[in-house]
Order: C-alpha cells, then structure tokens, then sequence
C-alpha cells in the first residue's frame, strides 16, 4: 500500500517542481532521478504481483 502514496507523492513532486523556476539542469536531473525512482517502484511492485500468483 506504501509503495502507491509513494507514487502519489512523487506524482505531485513532478507537477510542483515544473513550476519552482529551477535552472535547466537541475530541473532535468530531478525529472531523471524522478523516473528512476517511479521505474524502481513500478517494477518492484509487479514483480511482488507475480510472486503471489
């Protein structure tokens, strides 16, 4: 169940961060750095899926 406020509170990080007037890069590396951790979750949530089937 974590692993979904997770994704919610990530989801709302990426919409907030596109309005904090950031430098470019670092607005791109926090995009970067966003995805991985969202990819991480979502694979490690299906993989949990699978295990109880």
């Amino acid at each position: 169940m974590w692993k979904h406020w997770v994704n919610g509170v990530l989801g709302l990080w990426v919409i907030l961060i596109s309005y904090a007037g950031l430098s470019e890069n670092l607005h791109t590396f926090l995009m970067v750095v966003t995805g991985i951790v969202i990819a991480v979750l979502a694979f490690w949530s299906a993989s949990e899926s699978q295990k109880m089937l």
